[in-house]
């Protein structure tokens, strides 16, 4: 008998009723424990458990390790990965954040435009295109990137805190507030909302 598991809506796969294998795949993909989802990934790698969607493995333990701050193993994953599968849109995210973290803006805008040119409605790439943008001073440019985003998926909340920042910086105060609130009323804990929008609310007391 054979069931069919899917892991986070990225691949599924084969296995046999044993099970033998389920535990290194699922580990391998969880994002709360980054150093096991490594070690999972491994496993899975250097058992060839899913020899049919390598690049999905190595792109798991490329982010686990970015997260890690791990950089130079993560890069060598994420490669290794657009080069099993150049049409395999998540690895190029990773690409694009380290990128910009390097402040090599050019490379990270190449990483989300080559993500975007496989899928166009990637809301992500959008979002952290946006964030390219903003580390280049092009407010503009940010917030029709995060506009973008939350057209095509309206509850997903950073591009509402990106845009919050953008327009910070552009001087529009009670636009800023608006986008933050808005990200507060999606996800009430979340600190990065709050932040800005407390920050925010502190200038207008100043002035």
């Amino acid at each position: 008998m054979i069931f069919v598991r899917c892991i986070v809506g990225l691949f599924c796969t084969v296995v046999a009723t044993s099970f033998a294998y389920a535990g290194p795949i699922e580990d391998c993909s969880q994002k709360n424990d980054l150093r096991l989802s490594v070690r999972a990934c491994s496993k899975v790698i250097e058992s060839n458990l899913l020899p049919e969607k390598l690049e999905v493995t190595y792109y798991f333990r490329g982010n686990a390790d970015r997260r890690l701050g791990n950089t130079r193993r993560a890069l060598k994953d994420l490669h290794r990965s657009v080069e099993i599968n150049p049409s395999y849109k998540h690895p190029y995210i990773e690409l694009g954040i380290i990128s910009k973290n390097r402040k090599n803006y050019k490379l990270a805008l190449e990483h989300y435009n080559k993500a975007l040119e496989i899928d166009p409605r990637f809301a992500k790439a959008y979002y952290n295109r946006g964030n390219v943008y903003f580390g280049m001073n092009k407010y503009t440019r940010s917030i029709a990137d995060y506009d973008r985003a939350t057209d095509l998926e309206p509850n997903y909340i950073f591009p509402y805190i990106g845009r919050a920042f953008s327009l910070l910086e552009m001087g529009d105060n009670k636009a800023a507030l608006v986008s933050a609130e808005h990200a507060l009323r999606l996800a009430p804990r979340n600190a990065h909302a709050a932040e800005i929008r407390a920050h925010i609310l502190d200038e207008a007391k100043r002035n």
